[in-house]
């Protein structure tokens, strides 16, 4: 191992010209970047790379100092802001200081754990309606399916709006979208952002698209001007302390951040946990004999979840392997220390959650499949803070109890009426966009099991009305 600066952990250096030459020739892959440090030069790293000087946290004591001791000290790094700002303007995901304090207070009554369990019908139905459009047989691209579900579900939930019959297109858009800022987060010499690009002209047509669908949901709210207590009322009825409300301006950016982070994290998170039975037999049966047991045919609901704990297990094991939320990037706004090591103003933090969850210092056997590390007796095991699928810290993910949630009942409801086979001969590799994505996706051929879709009461073709 290499310190080639005195009072910092070790790492690489690479001149300007070798980085150049780097981005020119070779395809960055931040996930393999990040483990690969990580297991050279340990949990902490500090490298200089041209321009670039990045320190890399995968140490569960210095990410909590970084999320949780000193929080105050960073805001999010300029190579996030970079790759999203362009995207999500000001939303929660990208907004700092007391703005981002007072739209998270404002949106966080959506997330309350009673409200969240007020929508697991809704969950449970569109699975359904999902379901019932599959044959025997038939292939499919899995994680293309789980985007399109959880985005139904999510604009049905948090904005009560159906975008069934676009979801397809809409898909796309968030792949254009995504792509952009996985290129932008990649490249080390961006060029100034008045330059017109054929990728930023893409893009620009892609947030053309995309505004015009969010611009639709906010004006027939309006136009109806009722409360239906779901997340786009409450932020359209928000007011400051002087009684002013959010400009369209700001109620664009927290609709779009919601509508893009809110279904992609759920929806990859299947997708992976479907990879991840498929290729483990012995497992996918167990889940699915306690599936059966436990709901004995009937549709799922909120109050089951708690007797079915393999499934849940099930999730956390495949958010391990698979975070939604693969790293946080961070800036320190003053000159600071983390874990001793001097931090200065303006140097970009790598926190690397991907790296922490597969590395041997935390998890035995780390690249095993294995959910039973989350039974009772062995989660205790953990080490503190070593395990943060959804980050950590006052910007830990503001829906991260509406994902975990949903992700279970997705799954036992697929497991009840379906059985998913991972077709051979794929190259499944994941890729870090604004999750972790599998890059060429996952195909499964479906056979249905029969199960009838009966959540209590007839649902098929309708769905509950939130209370």
């Amino acid at each position: 191992m290499t310190v080639f600066k005195p009072g910092y952990p070790p790492g690489q250096q690479m001149s300007t010209l070798q980085l150049l030459w780097f981005a020119l020739t070779q395809k960055f892959d931040g996930l393999e970047y990040a483990f690969v440090t990580s297991e050279t030069f340990g949990p902490a790293a500090y490298s200089e790379m041209g321009p670039m000087k990045v320190f890399q946290f995968s140490d569960p004591d210095l990410i909590h100092e970084v999320l949780v001791e000193k929080a105050a000290q960073f805001q999010k790094g300029n190579i996030l802001r970079r790759a999203f700002v362009p995207f999500l303007g000001q939303g929660l995901l990208t907004s700092e200081g007391e703005f981002w304090k007072r739209q998270r207070k404002l949106a966080q009554p959506a997330f309350h754990p009673r409200r969240v369990d007020s929508y697991g019908d809704v969950m449970v139905a569109y699975t359904d309606r999902m379901l019932d459009s599959w044959n025997t047989g038939q292939t499919l691209w899995l994680d293309r399916e789980m985007m399109k579900l959880t985005l139904g579900i999510v604009c049905k939930t948090l904005f009560d709006a159906d975008v069934s019959e676009e979801a397809d297109r809409i898909g796309d858009l968030v792949n254009e979208v995504l792509e952009f800022a996985n290129e932008t987060i990649a490249d080390p010499f961006p060029l100034p952002e008045w330059v017109p690009t054929p990728r930023r002209q893409k893009l620009k047509a892609a947030m053309t698209e995309l505004d015009a669908i969010i611009q639709r949901i906010i004006d027939a709210r309006r136009q109806s001007d009722a409360d239906r207590g779901d997340l786009l009322s409450m932020l359209l009825s928000a007011r400051d302390d002087n009684d002013q409300g959010m400009s369209d301006k700001q109620l664009r950016d927290e609709v779009m951040t919601l509508f893009l982070a809110g279904h992609e994290t759920t929806a990859m998170t299947m997708a992976w946990a479907w990879y991840l039975l498929t290729t483990h037999p012995a497992i996918y049966d167990r889940l699915q004999a306690e599936v059966d047991t436990v709901l004995a045919g009937r549709a799922p609901t909120v109050a089951d979840l708690a007797q079915l704990p393999f499934a849940e297990r099930v999730i956390k094991e495949a958010l391990r392997l698979y975070p939604a939320a693969p790293g946080a990037n961070r800036q320190p706004l003053e000159d600071t220390t983390i874990g001793g090591y001097p931090v200065k103003k303006g140097v970009e933090l790598s926190l690397s959650i991907w790296a922490m969850h597969r590395s041997e210092r935390y998890f035995p056997k780390p690249d095993q499949f294995d959910p039973e590390r989350f039974s009772p007796e062995r989660e205790k095991e953990i080490p503190k803070g070593a395990y943060l699928p959804f980050g950590g810290g006052p910007r830990v993910c503001i829906g991260n109890a509406f994902a975990l949630m949903e992700a279970r009942l997705l799954l036992v409801r697929m497991v009840q009426r379906a059985r998913l086979e991972l077709i051979p001969g794929q190259t499944i590799k994941p890729i870090q966009l604004l999750t972790v994505r599998p890059v060429n996706g996952i195909q499964m051929k479906v056979s249905l099991r029969g199960t009838s879709p009966v959540v209590g009461q007839t649902v098929q073709g309708a769905i509950p009305e939130l209370a």
